[in-house]
Parts: structure tokens; C-alpha cells; sequence
């Protein structure tokens, strides 16, 4: 093997010494039979695992598995509420203290209220409180106002935050229509409507109508009403757009009618203003039991003149004062028990007699607006039963209030006919086309 060396003479080949390598040596070569046994035993070992495994298996499928125990953890995230509905004459603190809240927290949550322009004189019977625990620490409390108006109140260690809760309000029209067996009251109770809703179309033809001694069996009505829902959920009436009453006492229309200049009214189909200057009757919903003009008086057991007219009700229904005036009158007065007189325009007086008691603010030399409740129905003075005497006189002389014929109120302006005149139409096409929709169809119809 050649060697380098660096004291040699390398001039007769023209290189300089060789460079340093790494030495080499050759590998060495695995013995024949080296490869075969390495194989067996691996074969080996693979055969022996998997008879284990197999074994395992069948040994798995013989045993049923046990149960594998799951660990439950108790929740800390559990709420539960409890509720309390205002009473009559009820203030906050006083509220809290029947809910049991503490007094520390009902300082602080009456606090946050009065930041957040709570108006606690706004507190009304009906209104609900609604305090929402976790880990039984109060949270969260509700305060129900209205369907429109909600206060809560969120609650931690540091800090009471209040704020207000908007559900989603909608209005839809509806078409309500129905026939009188009994009574309007009880025919629209049947239908599943609402008292607010029934009085409100009473007033509508109040100035029209008495529909207790006036409305017969087969009367037909028809409202079109807007309702109210809070999150798909009823929760009242919008203003009723049209109404009609079809009976043998006539057919009548009442349209809501809005002028540029704000007024609002109902007015009928030939734009005259259904409100007059006298209601048709003092009580919304009531029965006459004796007319005007001569009786066999009940009690004095003799035939005289009855000079007004009696209505059968429940002591405490709410007495209307029948048109604008001013009261000359109330106290006791002989027969008539509980007696409020009215004056009015024109010679007008009315009397309310037999009440139980009378109206907030009711009182001689005060003025009452048409409507306005000025007394309750009551059986006092001479009286075989809960029920109102109804009486009207012009200048001293009795008069029949069934056949007073008194003026209607302002029909709507010339300026503004045109307007009316295109209301009243397109609210009649959606009365007819919403009761075609709701008529069944006819047997022809079916068969196509």
C-alpha cells in the first residue's frame, strides 16, 4: 500500500504531496443462516399473540361487561323563580318584604329602580314580581308593568344593574262575526272575545243602540279588530277599525276615521259622527224591568206615573253619566235612596237614583264629562232590588229617554270626505273579502 510522504522529491511529476483519506474497511456480510432463524422467531411471537388475543375475545363474549358507573356531578347552574302579584294599595318595599326579600338587597334593588326612572306611583293591582334564584342567591328580578313594559334587574356582589326587556309587539287584523241568542254580552263571550272588547263595540253604537232593549234574537254583528300579540302570544286589542250591528232595529256601520287634524271618531257609511250629545243608555249591559210612563208601583201598592225608566243590574255595575254637565246634586233623597242629579245644556237633567255608592270625585257643583262613571248600582230608598233609576227631564217637564231625539256631534269636515270616503271603502272590501275567506264553501263548490 502506497504512503504519502512529505520529504519526497515529487518534481518529476508535477504534483505536491497526496491529500489525507479516510481509511476503509469492507463491511462485513451476515452468516447464511443468521436471516432464517431471525424469521422463525419472529413467527413465533406473532402466532403466540395472536392466540392471546383470540382467547380474550372468546373470553370477552362469555362474561357480560359490568357497567361502567358515570360520576353526576351537581349542576350550579339551576334556576328556580318564584312570583308575587301586586295588591291593592301595595308600594315596593312592602312587596319585597312579603317576597321575603332582604332588606339590604330591597335597598338596593328599590335604588336601582329609582335610577332607572321607575315611577313607582305607576305600581298597579295585577302588576307581578318575579325574583329568579341559582344556588338559592337572589340574580335576577322582573318586573312586570305591562306586556310592553319590563324591568329587570340583574343582581351580584358589587352592583345591581337595571334595564328594560322589549318583547316583540305585533298587530293583525281579525274579523269577528256572530248572531245574538240571549245577549250581545253573552253571544261575544261564547265566541271567546273579551269584556274590553264587548264594551268597546258597545260604545261605538252606544248613542244608537240599547242593547238590552233593543236587540232581538238572529241580530247580526261584525268587528273588525287589530290584536295584539307579544311574541305570538295575545295579549289585547288594538282599536277596531269597523263595526256593523244588522238587527230589526236597523243596520248600522261605524268606521274609525282619523283627520289631518288628529281627531279621531267613528263616524257611520254617510260620514256623520255616531257619537250625540246623550247616550242611549247610562249602563252598558242591562235589562229594562219598567218603562216610562204609568205602573202598579211595587212597594206603595198603587198605579202611578213612573217617570223614568228602571234597569235591572248587579249592585256595583258602573253608572254612566249620559252627556257633558254639571252636578247639582248628590245625596240622599227620599225614595230615590243614593240619588245623583246632573244638569245639562239645553234644560237637560238627569237622574241616577238607588245607588249604592258614587263615583270617585262625584260631588254637588262638579263637572262630569259624558261617560265619566259617577255612581254604582245599589238598591237604596224605595227598591224591591238591586237595579237604576234612569230619569231625564227638559226644563222641569219628564221626558221619555227612549224617544229623545237628540243632535249627533260634528260630522267629518268637507275638506276631508274624499279621505273619509276612501277609508271606508277599502275597510268594507277587507270586511267582505275576510268573511268570504272565513264563509264554508257550498256543496257546488266542493265538487270541482
Amino acid at each position: 500500500m502506497l504512503m504519502s510522504d512529505s520529504t519526497g522529491d515529487n518534481k518529476t511529476t508535477g504534483q505536491g504531496p497526496l491529500p489525507p483519506f479516510k481509511s476503509w474497511r469492507p463491511r462485513r456480510t451476515a452468516r447464511p443462516g443468521t436471516i432464517s432463524k431471525l424469521w422463525v422467531g419472529v413467527g413465533v411471537v406473532v402466532l403466540i399473540a395472536a392466540v392471546l388475543i383470540t382467547g380474550l375475545i372468546l373470553l370477552a363474549r362469555r362474561r357480560p361487561a359490568k357497567p361502567v358507573a358515570v360520576m353526576q356531578t351537581p349542576t350550579d347552574t339551576t334556576w328556580r323563580s318564584r312570583s308575587f302579584v301586586v295588591k291593592s294599595g301595595e308600594i315596593m318595599s312592602t312587596l319585597l318584604t312579603r317576597a321575603r326579600v332582604p332588606e339590604s338587597t330591597a335597598t338596593r334593588i328599590i335604588t336601582a329602580l329609582r335610577y332607572g326612572k321607575f315611577n313607582f306611583r305607576r305600581m298597579r293591582p295585577g302588576d307581578s314580581l318575579a325574583l329568579m334564584y341559582r344556588d338559592n342567591q337572589l340574580l335576577r328580578v322582573l318586573y312586570h308593568q305591562s306586556h310592553e313594559r319590563i324591568y329587570r334587574l340583574d343582581l351580584d356582589s358589587a352592583d345591581c344593574r337595571v334595564s328594560m326587556v322589549y318583547q316583540l309587539i305585533s298587530r293583525t287584523p281579525d274579523l269577528i262575526q256572530g248572531h245574538i241568542e240571549n245577549s250581545l254580552y253573552q253571544a261575544m263571550l261564547e265566541l271567546g272575545e273579551k269584556p274590553g272588547l264587548i264594551a268597546d263595540f258597545a260604545d261605538i253604537f252606544g248613542w244608537e243602540i240599547d242593547f238590552f232593549s233593543e236587540t232581538r234574537k238572529n241580530d247580526s254583528f261584525t268587528i273588525l279588530v287589530e290584536r295584539k300579540l307579544a311574541d305570538s302570544s295575545f295579549i289585547g286589542y288594538g282599536p277596531i277599525l269597523a263595526a256593523r250591528y244588522k238587527g230589526r232595529i236597523g243596520d248600522f256601520y261605524g268606521f274609525r276615521f282619523t283627520d289631518p287634524d288628529k281627531h279621531t271618531d267613528y263616524y257611520n257609511a254617510e260620514a256623520q259622527s255616531l257619537r250625540k250629545t246623550f247616550l242611549k243608555s247610562p249602563l252598558h249591559f242591562s235589562r229594562i224591568t219598567s218603562f216610562f210612563g204609568m205602573r202598579y208601583h211595587p212597594i206603595r201598592r198603587i198605579r202611578c206615573k213612573h217617570s223614568g225608566i228602571d234597569y235591572a243590574a248587579p249592585t256595583g255595575t258602573p253608572v254612566s253619566c249620559v252627556a257633558d254637565g254639571r252636578v247639582t246634586f248628590t245625596g240622599w233623597k227620599g225614595g230615590y235612596g243614593k240619588l245623583v242629579e246632573v244638569a245639562h245644556a239645553n234644560g237637560f237633567i238627569t237622574r241616577y237614583g238607588h245607588l249604592s255608592r258614587y263615583g270617585k270625585g262625584t260631588k254637588s257643583g262638579v263637572h262630569v264629562t259624558q261617560g265619566q262613571t259617577i255612581g254604582y248600582v245599589g238598591s237604596t230608598g224605595l227598591s224591591t232590588g238591586p237595579h237604576l233609576h234612569y230619569e231625564v227631564s227638559k226644563f222641569g217637564t219628564p221626558t221619555n229617554p227612549l224617544r229623545m231625539k237628540v243632535p249627533r256631534a260634528e260630522p267629518v269636515k268637507k275638506a276631508y270626505l274624499e279621505q273619509f270616503r276612501t277609508l271606508r271603502d277599502s275597510l268594507q272590501q277587507v270586511m267582505a273579502q275576510m268573511a268570504g275567506a272565513m264563509r264554508p264553501p257550498q256543496p257546488d263548490q266542493e265538487q270541482h
